[in-house]
């Protein structure tokens, strides 16, 4: 077994990531996520169990936003955690299942943060945060605030 550096791992993160969300590389997946992966989106409340699952997730998210692109801004790579912060952007051109929210065709800018526990250099547990209303009101199914 090879010991990756610090660098190595961080490219490793920003190329699956570029594979999954901004290629369509469903394939790709397994190379970072172990079979019986936990993700946990937080925001939503609900947990995704398994790989399968985890890849119909990530396909749900290119149904609602076909042209979904994820930006990996920083990484930071721990003994058995890894942290990832994005910015994704994408137009709303299907539904959102698990919002029940039809098509707006409204395009959509957020950030969010990723922890992944890693074992055997792969995840087996994730917890995806990101700013649900943000999304919700650039959607326009949620009402703007007004300035303070």
């Amino acid at each position: 077994m090879s010991i990756r550096t610090l660098d190595e791992q961080r490219a490793e993160i920003r190329d699956l990531s570029d594979a999954m969300f901004n290629e369509k590389a469903y394939d790709r997946i397994a190379d970072g996520y172990a079979e019986d992966v936990v993700m946990h989106n937080v925001p939503q409340g609900e947990d995704v169990e398994g790989i399968e699952a985890f890849e119909e997730w990530v396909r749900a998210n290119h149904e609602a936003f076909p042209d979904f692109h994820v930006d990996i801004e920083d990484v930071v790579v721990g003994e058995e955690k890894t942290v990832t912060q994005y910015v994704a952007t994408g137009t709303h051109e299907g539904p959102i299942p698990w919002l029940d929210i039809e098509p707006t065709g409204k395009e959509v800018e957020f950030r969010g943060t990723t922890v992944h526990r890693m074992e055997d250099g792969k995840a087996v547990e994730a917890w995806w945060y990101y700013d649900r209303l943000e999304m919700l009101q650039q959607l326009g199914v949620v009402p703007e605030q007004p300035p303070a």
